[in-house]
């Protein structure tokens, strides 16, 4: 009788910690994507920790509101900080199993930025996306509890896409500083596993008529837009699969039947990162050459077209 007592009791713990999502630290929950995720979450019960930036500008009531709305579900904690904020991290992440980091820089460019790097704005990407990235690696290696980061970012190998440079061109070059944190989850030196996730075009739209993609390694597919529902439930099977650890995994829609209707399929055939990612510097300094040839035809084609109005 006894065998079988302590036989159930192991099928017990068993199936309470291997299925067990543990507490997850969140941060960016206030933006589209967060929004989404945390839904997820909180529908499977999941208990979060979130990192709470607006604490002291309650100026944005759009996520002033939803931080409102968070503090009354009881299986959320918050955590008044920001990505700058080291100490603010490692009270973050204590407790924590997996850290989904969702945040980005949504700083629209300066005319200032033209003649000046702006770096001492922490609003830029290159402390949102990189220096930040640092901190929640060291933060993470503090806790000795936070093993796993999932990070959401972008394709930023390709500086001379044109895609890229509109986006480096109006988002305060996003993209180069945004692969720089990625390289910095790739080659950190304390043995924290890293699932990095580069979405397609993220909207609201209904995937229904649509199934899904996935590549890893970030390799390239056809960018096709893809819902932020899609995205949080990607990162949502990511939490609880030790397939994905040390991936970095592109995301698409494509036409129904050429793809798989769930993640799951997608996520038991992905591969660990194998292949040679460049290392930032050469990157970022691409993006840059690339958005200066964008400035300089862009102020040659304004002169022509002014030359042109003035004498004709």
């Amino acid at each position: 009788m006894k065998l079988f007592s302590i036989f159930y009791l192991l099928i017990y713990i068993y199936y309470t910690y291997a299925f067990s999502y543990g507490k997850i630290a969140v941060i960016g929950p206030t933006g589209k994507l967060g929004r989404e995720f945390i839904t997820e979450l909180n529908r499977n019960n999941v208990k979060i920790k979130i990192l709470n930036r607006h604490y002291y500008n309650t100026s944005n009531i759009d996520s002033y509101d939803i931080i409102k709305y968070y503090n009354t579900l009881k299986n959320i904690e918050i955590i008044n900080g920001d990505i700058n904020n080291q100490d603010s991290l490692v009270e973050l992440l204590k407790d924590c199993n997996t850290c989904v980091a969702l945040h980005g820089s949504n700083r629209i460019t300066k005319f200032s930025d033209f003649f000046t790097y702006n770096y001492n704005d922490l609003t830029h990407p290159v402390n949102v996306n990189y220096r930040g990235i640092k901190n929640l690696i060291i933060a993470a290696n503090k806790t000795n509890t936070c093993r796993h980061i999932i990070r959401i970012s972008g394709n930023g190998e390709n500086p001379f896409s044109f895609i890229s440079i509109i986006i480096n061109f109006f988002g305060s070059m996003t993209k180069p500083w945004n692969y720089a944190g990625e390289y910095l989850l790739r080659n950190n030196k304390y043995g924290i596993d890293y699932t990095i996730i580069r979405p397609g075009i993220m909207t609201y739209d209904d995937d229904k008529y649509f199934s899904y993609k996935l590549s890893d390694n970030g390799k390239k597919i056809p960018v096709s837009k893809i819902s932020y529902n899609s995205i949080a439930k990607l990162c949502f099977n990511c939490i609880s699969n030790p397939n994905v650890k040390n991936t970095t995994l592109t995301a698409m829609t494509v036409k129904e039947g050429y793809g798989s209707l769930g993640w799951s399929s997608l996520l038991q055939n992905v591969n660990k990162d194998n292949r040679f990612f460049p290392h930032p510097k050469n990157i970022i300094i691409k993006h840059y050459i690339a958005n200066g040839i964008f400035i300089y035809l862009s102020f040659i084609f304004i002169y022509k077209i002014l030359k042109y109005l003035i004498f004709f």
